[in-house]
């Protein structure tokens, strides 16, 4: 699909700048037909009124079955006039209901109860049912839900945040741990991969269209992109696997979380996402069992790694984690993305180690799902604050490519971020002690973190250092030094706060200097002796800030303590600590933000209303064609009558990485529109284009 743009003078032809209309709404000419605002309002009878016990309207191959068969079943013997079997593999099976195939899907205006997805659902509860089959769904398509010298390791802050660093001390990985990384695939030519990959990935997606690659399964997991958005591919499985293994401390780009383990790329999310039956063949693969693709890898992998997710769970899905954890492998997951306490898979299997995100400051970022299933919490980042005042958003800084064949680094948050950061973790676990089982291992991960306040549930975030050392590293012989929180956001009214300093390792630590960058007048410290005898004297950090005659805006420093060691010559040990206070009103406050309805295919606006901080930024827009549009919002704080360009804040519904058309009917009274807007991404060329470089899309 060609998508033609308003603007391309913004660094890449991809990147779309919509032009502000004049005035406050309209533009679509026709009759007055349609609003659009706050709340969405659900049809007279939810999907489950009708009794189908699968959800009826998530993403799906319509008309097909996927279904795990019990032992000594063969599917052919399944295969009737009703139920044509399309592939098989191992214990999964997909079959085509025919009773589907006369049925228009949803997407092409089918009522609930006569379409496609509903003979598709009703057709799984039937084969459940059938001699031979253990389980049965639909085939629902899921979605994608780093001191070392690497350039912009400096921008990695999530690394500190769970003290990778002294983690790294202990082991940086081992050659012998293999991580799968089931995901997009990978662009292999990237520089933080070389060395890095296993020769036996695999591309698991068996329709073609979603592959993108003009075959289906085969034995080359290069990424040909998803496109997801109008703005191009996400190439998710990039960024996800340079979290678990990027090349590290070799002086150039950013470092992973382990510098050596084995990547085993097997592609199972394409265009529109990954079905179940990809998905759980992916994970058979992975664990070298047998699955629909009749190969296997020369070596199971001991981690897989699944930034991906969906609402609900899928038994068959389910099955496949099972079998892998029970050959001995630690699934992980991401959480999910909807910032909801519902069920989210493959995450909340309980075969599977579920990983939910925070932000800089520790805080459950704003979109972590937060069901009681998550065990365990990693940064994800927030792209919509920049809390250490580094002039970048606050996301997880990666590898990433473009559909131009451009490779670089860019920003991202969600919970897909978080899951690898977990993955990485366990692989260090596995390098320092490769006798521990997949079990033992989740055991550590879980019992070795730290209780952070405020997370659901009593949640607990994810501590590299503790990890390996309770995994039989030990105590280093030289002394760690670690703040607890690494960040603090004071925000507007909170004036103090007590961090928590360690010496995770040998030696006793003595206070001897501190410096801030830049200089903080309205910083108030005091370093206590909280627990006497435990390797380090003054190891409590009170804290008070004071607004009283600031300037309203934001206030950042970084304060370095020194300890020194007096148990060993008084050698030099120090942590850096991130403070940020603000006074008044949030700059974003006196922005005026344009809301806009566009075309989807040349982004072309066709209404507008505007909105301010005295209306909460509330919008209602009214007489709207009936018609297809995407949502979006921005600030035009120079004036040039575009939203989008690099220094505003810029959102689209439901979310900037994901858009989705809203189809509008006449009539319509659309409510519930709600999505954040964030400060466009950046990123850092590695091809011959170096230098800074702005996205504004943003992964689950």
């Amino acid at each position: 699909m060609k998508h033609s743009f308003l603007r391309r003078s913004w660094l890449f032809s991809w990147v779309g700048l919509l032009a502000v209309a004049c005035g406050g709404g309209g533009g679509g000419g026709g009759t007055a037909t349609a609003t659009i605002a706050g709340q969405v309002r659900l049809p007279a009878l939810a999907p489950g009124s009708f009794g189908s016990t699968f959800p009826v309207t998530e993403p799906m191959e319509p008309g097909e079955v996927v279904v795990w068969l019990e032992n000594g079943a063969a599917a052919q013997d399944l295969a009737s006039d009703d139920y044509e079997l399309v592939r098989s593999g191992g214990p999964v099976a997909v079959f085509r209901a025919r009773t589907a195939a006369a049925c228009e899907t949803l997407e092409r205006g089918a009522a609930l109860a006569l379409s496609a997805e509903w003979a598709t659902c009703e057709a799984a509860e039937q084969m459940g049912k059938m001699h031979g089959v253990r389980c049965a769904s639909p085939n629902y398509m899921l979605q994608a839900t780093v001191q070392p010298n690497d350039t912009f390791y400096v921008r990695q802050w999530h690394y500190p945040q769970i003290n990778l660093e002294q983690a790294w001390g202990v082991t940086q990985g081992s050659s012998n741990v293999i991580v799968a990384v089931l995901d997009t695939g990978i662009v292999s030519a990237h520089p933080e991969f070389t060395g890095r990959l296993t020769s036996d990935g695999f591309d698991m997606i068996s329709n073609p269209a979603t592959a993108r690659d003009g075959d289906g399964r085969d034995p080359n997991p290069e990424d040909n992109g998803d496109l997801l958005t109008p703005q191009g591919s996400s190439f998710h499985g990039t960024h996800v696997a340079g979290t678990i293994g990027a090349n590290g401390n070799n002086g150039a780009g950013v470092a992973g979380v382990d510098w050596n383990c084995k990547l085993m790329i097997v592609r199972v999310l394409g265009r529109g996402g990954g079905s179940i039956d990809d998905i759980a063949n992916g994970i058979l693969y992975a664990a070298r069992l047998t699955n629909a693709s009749g190969e296997l890898p020369a070596q199971r992998a001991d981690v897989i790694n699944m930034s991906l997710g969906g609402p609900g769970g899928s038994a068959v899905l389910e099955q496949a984690c099972n079998a892998a954890a029970n050959a001995g492998v630690l699934l992980v997951a991401a959480a999910g993305n909807d910032n909801s306490a519902a069920f989210n898979s493959p995450g909340g299997f309980d075969s599977v180690l579920s990983v939910g995100a925070v932000d800089l400051v520790r805080a459950r970022a704003p979109y972590s799902n937060f069901s009681p299933t998550v065990d365990i919490w990693a940064p994800g980042g927030d792209m919509t604050a920049d809390r250490n005042g580094d002039s970048f958003p606050d996301g997880v800084l990666s590898c990433m490519a473009n559909d131009q064949g451009q490779l670089f680094f860019a920003f991202e948050n969600g919970t897909s971020m978080a899951s690898p950061h977990v993955a990485g973790v366990a692989a260090l676990v596995k390098a320092r002690n490769p006798s521990l089982t997949a079990g033992q291992i989740r055991t550590i991960l879980i019992n070795s973190a730290t209780p952070v306040a405020g997370l659901p549930n009593n949640g607990r975030l994810v501590d590299a250092l503790a990890a390996v050392q309770a995994a039989g590293g030990g105590a280093p012989a030289v002394p760690i030094l670690v703040a607890t929180p690494a960040a603090v956001d004071f925000g507007g009214n909170l004036t103090q706060v007590s961090l928590a300093l360690e010496n995770r390792g040998a030696g006793n630590l003595v206070f001897d200097s501190f410096a801030f960058q830049p200089a903080a007048p309205w910083f108030d410290g005091t370093l206590v002796d909280a627990t006497p005898s435990n390797g380090i004297v003054e190891d409590r950090l009170d804290v008070t800030v004071n607004r009283t005659g600031l300037q309203n805006g934001v206030y950042q420093t970084r304060l370095t303590l020194n300890y020194v060691d007096v148990a060993n010559g008084s050698a030099l040990v120090s942590v850096d600590i991130d403070f940020r206070i603000q006074v008044g009103a949030s700059p974003a406050s006196n922005d005026t933000v344009f809301i806009v309805l566009c075309d989807p295919e040349t982004l072309e606006a066709r209404f507008q209303v505007q909105t301010t901080a005295g209306s909460s930024f509330e919008f209602a827009m009214g007489s709207i064609t009936p018609g297809t549009y995407l949502l979006v919002a921005g600030t035009d704080r120079d004036n040039d009558g575009f939203i989008g360009d690099p220094g505003e804040l810029f959102g689209a519904w439901p979310s900037l990485d994901a858009p989705q058309a809203i189809v509008i009917g006449p009539g319509d009274n659309l409510t519930g529109r709600d999505f954040a807007m964030e400060d466009l991404a950046t990123m850092m060329s590695v091809g011959p284009e170096a230098g800074l470089r702005a996205v504004i899309r943003r992964l689950l």
